[in-house]
């Protein structure tokens, strides 16, 4: 099957609390009436193996937790480029190194033509599956990003 141009890929572990708030966005999406050309994607913990998921797409936009000094619930919106230059936005619990992935793609010339990261500084990363309210709440305003990403 030939991957769409666009991909929504949550990444995040459930396992830990607001660490899993990528992955739950995309399954409320998965509901949602969306364009004919993009496609979404749990990527859960896959680590560097999302390389094959984003490889050579036309956009990718990607949801997931980041370790900033903010307010817990604080929403970002970045490029790669701006990954680039603070690696460790992103949180660590799922290991994947978005940076030497986005490397790896432009060597091999496969690398996605835009992506944009939509953030959000968790409130608590201990082991459980539920998100806490503060970042429960904040996925209606996750997702009306990502469909203004989308032109939406």
């Amino acid at each position: 099957m030939t991957p769409k141009p666009i991909l929504v890929l949550g990444i995040g572990n459930l396992l830990l609390k607001d660490e899993g708030i990528g992955v739950r966005v995309v399954e409320r999406m998965r509901d949602m009436s969306l364009p004919a050309d993009v496609e979404i994607m749990d990527g859960g913990t896959m680590g560097i193996d999302l390389i094959y998921a984003i490889e050579g797409r036309k956009k990718v936009i990607v949801i997931d937790a980041v370790a900033t000094d903010s307010q817990p619930g604080t929403l970002y919106r970045f490029t790669d480029k701006d990954l680039e230059h603070n690696p460790g936005i992103l949180q660590s619990a799922h290991e994947i190194n978005f940076p030497s992935a986005l490397r790896s793609l432009q060597f091999l010339g496969n690398r996605p033509g835009e992506i944009i990261f939509i953030g959000i500084k968790p409130a608590d990363m201990s082991e459980g599956l539920d998100l806490t309210p503060v970042i429960e709440e904040k996925i209606p305003r996750i997702i009306e990003l990502v469909m203004k990403e989308l032109g939406n």
